[in-house]
């Protein structure tokens, strides 16, 4: 099963459009907190830096400040409330994903290796921390009202137990693991096939030739899916290492390599049905958040008073 940090990078993903309007620099401590700067002996003040970022951001700040306040709006409405209990808990989970991330991205093994490389860069733990949180509120924003956000959505689901079936046999059925082709004429495909059974690099031929870019970067890898759907069910016998036949759907001409299959997991539904709740929630969110949000916009009284 997902982690509750990979979980939650589903919310992080979505939520993306719930953006604030703090200033996301990072200022010297002054005893006049109206200037921001100082340059060979001229202050800049804060007016300055506002007049040209609206100057800049004009439209798109006043838009994200817009989407921010009818959230907090609707969660007054609705009596929804985060606590600082709530969002330290959160940002932590943010520091600790992002922070697993870039460990992996960057091939360091532990928090000694990273202690290490920060060290290099002049910085400390802490300060790599702050800075995460600092640079996803200037990107997603504030956490509290991504909070209140979510716990706004999450009065609307309802989830039965079909869904979570689906979602149980999606996390720990069988899973194939596997590179494919993507051509869009039959024709190309069979000349492709006969290549890949002559001993052309499966991978090789994927990055040059097949349709589909995003596997094709990746020489072909697919996302783990299971023995289901079209692709799914044309290999739920193949064994490691053999070439399908040419499958077709929507998308083009698939030939696929199984690399791998995943035996399904011996835990049992009961022992993961809290995370599964969790995970079909996360899934619901994406899917409902932009069309709440817009929603939100369009039924509320707007009037913006800046120049184009």
């Amino acid at each position: 099963m997902k982690s509750s940090v990979l979980i939650f990078s589903t919310i992080l993903l979505i939520l993306s459009i719930i953006l604030n309007n703090n200033t996301i620099f990072d200022l010297d401590a002054k005893a006049d907190n109206d200037v921001v700067a100082v340059v060979n002996g001229q202050e800049l003040s804060r007016n300055e830096l506002a007049d040209l970022l609206i100057g800049i951001y004009s439209r798109e700040g006043v838009d994200r400040l817009i989407r921010r306040t009818l959230i907090k709006q609707e969660a007054k409405r609705l009596n929804i409330k985060v606590t600082e209990d709530e969002i330290a808990e959160r940002k932590e989970l943010i520091v600790k994903g992002e922070t697993e991330r870039q460990m992996k991205k960057n091939g360091l093994k532990d928090e000694e290796d990273l202690n290490r490389e920060l060290e290099k860069a002049g910085t400390t733990i802490e300060q790599y921390q702050k800075s995460i949180i600092k640079k996803y509120e200037s990107v997603i924003g504030k956490v509290g009202t991504m909070l209140l956000a979510e716990k706004i959505i999450k009065k609307t689901i309802n989830i039965t137990d079909e869904e979570l079936n689906e979602a149980y046999e999606e996390q720990f059925g069988e899973k194939i693991i596997a590179r494919q082709i993507v051509l869009r004429m039959k024709r190309d495909a069979e000349k492709m096939l006969k290549r890949i059974k002559t001993g052309a690099d499966f991978g090789a031929l994927a990055k040059k030739e097949s349709i589909d870019r995003t596997s094709a970067s990746r020489g072909g890898r697919m996302r783990p899916f299971g023995p289901h759907g079209i692709l799914g069910k044309a290999v739920a016998d193949s064994k490691k290492g053999e070439i399908s036949e040419i499958i077709k759907t929507d998308s083009g001409y698939h030939i696929l390599k199984i690399d791998n299959r995943i035996p399904r997991s011996m835990k049992k539904f009961s022992e993961v049905k809290d995370e599964l709740v969790k995970f079909v929630t996360a899934r619901k969110i994406q899917n409902r958040i932009s069309p709440w949000l817009l929603n939100l916009v369009e039924t509320a009284e707007i009037t913006r008073n800046l120049p184009d």
